[in-house]
């Protein structure tokens, strides 16, 4: 799917980053044909481990068909339900370093303060590495009454809330692909993602695209869509 282990090993444990690094390159280098998601993951691989590009396919990633545009009106009962009737931005993910939670929470917060706006941020995903580096970006938020966790949703819940959305956030610092950009578009839902991996290649020209360690471009980024 990608070599992030190899760019950003300071992301994993010891072991799974010890297990990653031994074992991939050996494998690539004695597949007979190797399948992955982006261009970008098919260059890096190529360059990483030596492999002829004409034995690397890209298999681009779908969504699930729960991803769709709901009416207006169950949208409105979406917000009440989550976000007493306000609008909101949403995050999907992991909750880990590798999708820039620290600088998404400190982006939304300048958003808050510059624009008064009343939009909430909610949170869906699993916290599979609640960083220190993230735990004091949320800690010292000034609006963090306006996150909203949710935790991790089934597919048909996450879809109705995805569609509510003013917009999704997915401004990770690396991806191979980056499925719930492909989500967003089947729900038409607006996209803010990075200009950084495999980001660009599958956005295209139908997204936002920011930069991922500027908190300010991210905030502006939000500010442009919501307005």
């Amino acid at each position: 799917h990608d070599l992030n282990f190899e760019h950003h090993p300071e992301q994993m444990t010891l072991l799974n980053r010890k297990l990653y690094q031994y074992y991939t390159p050996r494998i690539a280098r004695t597949s007979d044909r190797i399948a992955t998601v982006s261009t970008f993951s098919k260059n890096d691989i190529v360059q990483h481990y030596g492999v002829n590009d004409d034995r690397v396919d890209v298999v681009y990633n779908g969504a699930n068909s729960e991803f769709k545009p709901i009416p207006v009106q169950e949208q409105v009962q979406i917000r009440k339900q989550y976000t007493s009737g306000n609008p909101y931005f949403i995050f999907i993910g992991a909750l880990n370093p590798r999708e820039n939670l620290a600088r998404l929470f400190k982006a939304f917060d300048l958003f808050k303060k510059t624009t008064g706006s009343n939009i909430k941020y909610v949170i869906v995903g699993e916290k599979m590495y609640w960083s220190r580096d993230i735990k004091e970006a949320y800690e010292t938020m000034k609006f963090r009454s306006d996150v909203i966790f949710m935790g991790r949703l089934e597919p048909d819940q996450l879809g109705k809330l995805l569609s509510s959305a003013i917009a999704i956030t997915y401004v990770s610092i690396f991806e191979g692909f980056g499925i719930p950009i492909i989500e967003a578009f089947n729900a038409e839902v607006p996209v803010i993602t990075s200009n950084t991996s495999s980001m660009p290649e599958i956005a295209g020209d139908a997204a936002l695209i920011t930069n991922p360690f500027d908190i300010g471009k991210m905030a502006k980024a939000m500010k442009t869509i919501s307005t």
